[in-house]
Order: structure tokens, then sequence, then C-alpha cells
């Protein structure tokens, strides 16, 4: 299976409400991130399991966009699999669900993580120029 990805930065305008959600989001994404790959796809699962319901896309991008504006005030590393993570846990503050998934593609290498919901990447190109195969879903 093979799914479209590439990394879209986009300005959206969040509340102070989803920025420290955010905020909280990032800080705990860089921490688990330090974790064996292993332990944090179990974590991962786990919050994922106690989410109420799916996201709608909207509430998702709303996770997508606190995630990226807390990622600019990062000083370190704050690329897509920080990203992604943080809106994981983002939408999961809020009782909602998002596949967190991680993909890769060759010639040339690059990988690239994201979240989904109903099976769609939210914050990504409409239009990527080659697709990722798809490696986990969460």
């Amino acid at each position: 299976m093979s799914s479209h990805m590439a990394f879209l930065p986009q300005a959206q305008r969040t509340s102070p409400a989803n920025r420290a959600i955010g905020l909280a989001a990032f800080a705990a994404a860089v921490v688990l991130l330090r974790l064996p790959f292993g332990r944090l796809t179990r974590i991962v699962a786990r919050v994922k399991r106690r989410c109420r319901r799916a996201a709608t896309p909207a509430e998702a991008e709303t996770a997508v966009a606190a995630a990226r504006a807390a990622g600019r005030w990062f000083p370190g590393r704050a690329a897509c699999l920080e990203n992604s993570l943080a809106a994981v846990l983002a939408a999961a503050a809020r009782g909602q669900g998002v596949d967190w998934c991680i993909g890769a593609r060759f010639a040339p290498f690059a990988s690239h993580a994201w979240i989904e919901t109903d099976g769609h990447p939210v914050g990504e190109s409409a239009n990527p120029d080659r697709p990722y195969l798809l490696l986990l879903r969460i």
C-alpha cells in the first residue's frame, strides 16, 4: 500500500487553548521520542485506545496546526516525526483519535510521518511529488 505524502507547512491560526494543548503535546512528544521505538508504539496504541471517538478532518487539522505552532518555538528538531506525534497527542487530549503513520520511499530515500483520519492524510500536500510506502499505522 502506498500513500501520497509530502510535508506542507501551514500557517493556520489556533486558539490559545489549542496552542496550550499543542505545546504540552509537543513537549510530551519530544520526551516520548527518546524511548525505544517498540515502547513508543505501544504507548501511542494505548493512548489511541483511550480516545472516545475518531477525530473529524477539521479536528485533526486543528491538532496538526497546534502541534506545528508549538514546534516553531522548539529550539531543537521539529520535523514531521515530532509534529505528527504531537498532533496525535493533541487530538487524544481532547478524546479524539487519529492514525499515526510512518512511511518511506526510495530513489532518493526519504522517510516521513503524518496523521490520518478516515484513511485520509491531514495537513499534507494534495499533490505530492512521489508517494511514500506506508510502513506503520497506529
